[in-house]
């Protein structure tokens, strides 16, 4: 169904103070890229994912919360056969504002930072010309080339769909010889009353959150292809981390006998400030809970030997069967910045999520000396000191 010029104003934030050409334009733009249908569609599914936000609170209120079953890194006995199995999926698809800011902050100009992408980003002083990304690639290309490798981008038009595409094709995939690209969905970024912003010609969008990856993996059809060539289980990489040589094999053979599993760090100790999501066992399943979800007994939950829940690393494996059977549930973020000093929360999928879905699931816990994520420009400075332990 298309817009009429009632719904256009109803739905369009400060329509009414536009000009009669930006209006006209406005209008244009919503007729020709989303259709009233699918903006009533949004609405409701960021209905859904603020129920699901309550929800969850409510439940872990409500219930007895454990210290999840974990395995320790330095328990694994890591056999490669186990990669056979395995494909790696890499999300790439942060634009890096955070990173940006920091590196103009240090001097860099506009024009050193031209086909910035965070998880392309040099890394100073090493060979690495196309950050962690490379670093990724060319670690599992020394494991087996022939690993079926994903990576996800941003939406359709971000810089990381635009750059990185073409950096892959110029450096031969950095020696992986069986590699997909996806570019992942964007949500319309909406008010708290539902409206659309626009900013200049164009309305404010995000990625589908963290889970836009594994939506993106479903719908395009490579699950399938994956399947019919053997695989089973999916490790999913941070595009922004770089990993020890051991990391990678370790949570193959350790996530073998789990339809799912997170991979965490155990605390030894636990502020309320914390922004980290959590691994917790309620209700019989294991879960990830954020920090706005967390109750004051989340906190106290400890170990035999005194650690404190294991904070997620944002990597995983997950059975292929499972990411085929699931439907994943409509996830809000705390409330983000929109324009100006307007925010709201944003909508879409997470990969926290799936934990809870999974039918046997279990925490890896390793040691933060094993990977490196790259945030801002004291990230880049600490990756010297990574390689160095290698």
């Amino acid at each position: 169904m298309n817009w009429t010029t009632e719904q256009i104003k109803n739905a369009v934030f400060d329509f009414d103070k536009k000009n009669e050409s930006e209006q006209k334009k406005i209008a244009k733009y919503l007729k020709k890229n989303i259709s009233y249908d699918k903006y009533q569609m949004q609405v409701r599914q960021k209905e859904k994912a603020i129920g699901n936000m309550k929800v969850e609170k409510n439940v872990l209120s409500g219930s007895e919360q454990f210290y999840p079953d974990h395995l320790d890194f330095s328990e694994i006995n890591v056999n490669l056969a186990d990669l056979n199995n395995c494909a790696f999926l890499i999300m790439a698809g942060g634009e890096g504002e955070r990173l940006r800011v920091s590196l103009k902050e240090r001097g860099y100009s506009d024009n050193d930072l031209k086909d910035f992408t965070k998880s392309t980003f040099p890394i100073p002083n090493k060979p690495y010309k196309f950050g962690a990304l490379e670093v990724n690639l060319r670690l599992i290309s020394k494991l087996d080339d022939k690993i079926p490798v994903i990576i996800t981008t941003g939406p359709k038009g971000s810089n990381t769909e635009r750059i990185i595409p073409k950096i892959l094709k110029r450096n031969n995939y950095f020696g992986i010889k069986n590699l997909e690209i996806l570019a992942q969905n964007e949500r319309l970024h909406l008010t708290d009353d539902n409206k659309i912003v626009f900013v200049g010609n164009c309305p404010v969008t995000n990625p589908d959150e963290t889970g836009g990856p594994i939506a993106k993996f479903k719908e395009s059809g490579v699950l399938e292809k994956l399947e019919n060539k053997g695989i089973t289980k999916l490790i999913v990489l941070q595009g922004i981390a770089v990993y020890s040589e051991e990391i990678l094999p370790l949570i193959a053979s350790a996530g073998k006998d789990f339809d799912g599993m997170g991979i965490g760090i155990l605390r030894d100790n636990f502020p309320k400030t914390d922004p980290y999501g959590t691994f917790v066992f309620s209700q019989g399943k294991l879960r990830i809970v954020e920090k706005e979800i967390r109750t004051p007994e989340t906190y106290k939950i400890t170990n035999p030997s005194g650690k404190f829940l294991p904070y997620n690393t944002g990597f995983y494996v997950f059975e292929l069967n499972l990411l085929k059977n699931i439907d994943l549930p409509d996830y809000a973020t705390p409330p983000k910045i929109i324009s100006e000093k307007m925010t709201s929360p944003k909508i879409g999928f997470a990969m926290t999520d799936i934990i809870s879905l999974a039918k046997k699931a279990a925490v890896l816990t390793i040691s933060n000396k094993d990977f490196c994520v790259i945030k801002n420009a004291e990230d880049i400075d600490g990756l010297a000191g990574f390689f160095e332990q290698q």
